[in-house]
């Protein structure tokens, strides 16, 4: 039989300024700083002189996020605080370390794990004049969305299952926690343009680039009780 080392796992969770350097390259950036550390890093299958890094769930483009997350497995047991202060020493500039924890090798990435997340949405909302407010739109029983095709068939959904909490944080800002719906995660940007109206933007682009600000502030599991802990 061939013994095979044990793999440790350690889950940093991070924010990375939107213009900080090896922001368009974060798996490179993490294992640079991975190996500047001097941690004991277990080796990537494809790339053996890479450390072995899970990152993600990513932002899509022309978002922000509060909260980043990524799994690095060590192949030596290594205590959280002198794993956080080794990366600390060396983190480059934009990077602000929020936690750092070790974790179960057979424990869940983020992206398995996650099934609830908060977006907090920035917008000039009243300029849409929308006919109800927020909350009371998410507290339809159904909340019906129509989608078109590229040959023009028109299909509607109810994003309802989607949408677990929503409310406005003041006058320009909504937070809205979406659910994780058979593997699949919704835009807030659908719920949004849903409530003030799909008329009013010609695409889920525009709106994104020119309307609204979409900020992830985190990623949450459920317990069998239904509560929340944050990610």
């Amino acid at each position: 039989m061939i013994n095979t080392s044990k793999i440790y796992k350690m889950r940093i969770v991070f924010h990375l300024a939107p213009d900080a350097p090896g922001r368009e390259d974060i798996v490179g950036l993490l294992r640079t700083l991975v190996q500047k550390s001097g941690l004991p890093f277990a080796r990537a299958k494809q790339n053996p002189k890479a450390p072995r890094i899970a990152y993600g769930p990513g932002i899509k483009r022309g978002q922000f996020a509060a909260r980043e997350y990524a799994d690095l497995y060590l192949f030596t047991s290594v205590s959280a605080a002198k794993a956080r202060a080794r990366l600390e020493a060396c983190k480059p500039q934009g990077f602000t370390f929020l936690d750092c924890k070790r974790i179960p090798f057979a424990l869940a990435g983020v992206q398995q794990l996650a099934s609830v997340v908060v977006y907090e949405v920035q917008g000039d909302f009243a300029s849409y004049a929308p006919k109800q407010t927020l909350e009371n739109y998410v507290a339809s029983p159904r909340l019906e969305v129509i989608r078109t095709a590229p040959n023009g068939l028109r299909l509607t959904t109810d994003i309802k299952p989607f949408v677990r909490q929503a409310n406005m944080l003041d006058a320009t800002r909504a937070e809205l926690t979406l659910n994780r719906v058979d593997e699949r995660w919704l835009s807030p940007l659908e719920v949004i343009e849903a409530w003030l109206g799909p008329d009013k933007f010609p695409t889920a682009q525009n709106a994104a680039d020119e309307c609204f600000t979409i900020i992830r502030q985190g990623l949450y599991w459920a317990d069998s009780a239904g509560n929340l802990h944050l990610i």
